[in-house]
């Protein structure tokens, strides 16, 4: 079978996860019990504040709603301790997906304990009339994956209007810099991990208990637009070596929903080939990961008018990006792993 290069990475983690006896890279265990605390109370006030009744979650088989899925059964027992009744809507929705993402989110059911409903719409996928029925370009892909997630999401709120539910979202940091989400599709009504980079939300499902096959995964988008669905065929690059290029460039000025122009700067030039040298990358993976930002851009700079419910970083006890300790952390994790 093919293994890309994020699935290369993965697997040199689990080797050395085996010699270490442990996985956590970015984040102790101080800071993952800290932060699952405050996620599970602040979803928990935010519900009986607005008399929600449900919890409605889609389950890709993925790290990003794996994580969002244990923080959600914790929440309900919580409000149960409260008196307060809240129940969920877990479910695998089927649109012409791999048949791995279904392994993984049945033994992300099964390690933690929920009901997951199945529900294929790949039906309606195929009937949608501005499918673009042979894909050639990735920008075809691009737009058919787009079909996809809008579809998902329609089915979540569907759901939702049906049982007083509240949509989570599962939009990580690492996303946002690098605007890998879709619009109108992979937002709910509340954010809770969107001030966690991929690595900090893998570490956080380490200690909530996800099963090793999702930690282990590379991480993507499960929407076809590259033969692997991982992230990093797409990007260039894995997030470990994202976050840091990102922080790094924000620390010495870079704006992300600035002008593509500042990639021609010399000073940025300059700071490419030392990060470049740092993380042992090609600095044209570097260039393209900043053009992705700023490409990007349009979809940051408004926001999506949804309530994020855990804190600043700060309050959180993490680093904030662009600062020497967030870069700090970063390098010395992709120094071990590399």
């Amino acid at each position: 079978s093919f293994m890309g290069y994020g699935d290369r990475i993965a697997s040199v983690r689990s080797t050395l996860c085996t010699l270490k006896g442990e996985c956590m890279i970015i984040l102790n265990q101080t800071q993952a019990v800290n932060i699952a605390d405050m996620a599970v109370i602040e979803l928990a006030k935010y519900i009986r504040e607005n008399k929600l009744q449900n919890i409605i979650l889609g389950i890709s088989g993925g790290l990003d709603s794996a994580v969002m899925a244990a923080i959600g059964l914790k929440a309900i027992s919580l409000l149960k301790s409260w008196g307060y009744s809240c129940g969920y809507k877990y479910v695998f929705i089927d649109v012409d997906s791999k048949p791995v993402d279904l392994v993984k989110a049945r033994a992300l059911a099964s390690k933690i304990g929920f009901y997951m409903e199945e529900v294929n719409l790949t039906e309606w996928y195929f009937a949608c009339p501005f499918r673009i029925q042979n894909p050639v370009t990735h920008l075809d892909r691009l737009r058919n994956g787009n079909i996809k997630c809008r579809e998902r999401m329609v089915y979540l709120f569907h759901l939702a209007s049906e049982e007083r539910g509240l949509v989570l979202d599962t939009d990580d940091l690492s996303e946002l810099l690098m605007g890998f989400w879709t619009i109108n599709g992979d937002v709910g009504n509340v954010k809770v991990i969107q001030e966690l980079t991929k690595d900090e939300v893998r570490d956080l499902g380490e200690f909530l208990g996800v099963p090793k096959i999702i930690l282990e995964s590379a991480p993507g988008d499960g929407l076809g637009v590259t033969a692997t669905n991982i992230a990093s065929d797409q990007l260039g690059m894995i997030y470990l070596k994202i976050d840091y290029t990102m922080s790094q460039l924000i620390r010495y000025g870079f704006d992300i929903n600035g002008s593509d122009q500042q990639l021609t700067n010399q000073g940025f030039k300059l700071l490419f080939e030392r990060i470049a040298a740092e993380i042992q990358e090609p600095v044209e993976k570097l260039v393209h990961v900043a053009w992705q930002s700023v490409n990007t851009g349009f979809k940051r700079k408004y926001g999506d008018n949804v309530k994020i419910l855990l804190p600043s970083r700060k309050a959180m006890g993490l680093p904030e990006l662009g600062s020497d300790q967030f870069s700090k952390v970063y390098l010395t994790a992709i120094q071990k792993e590399f």
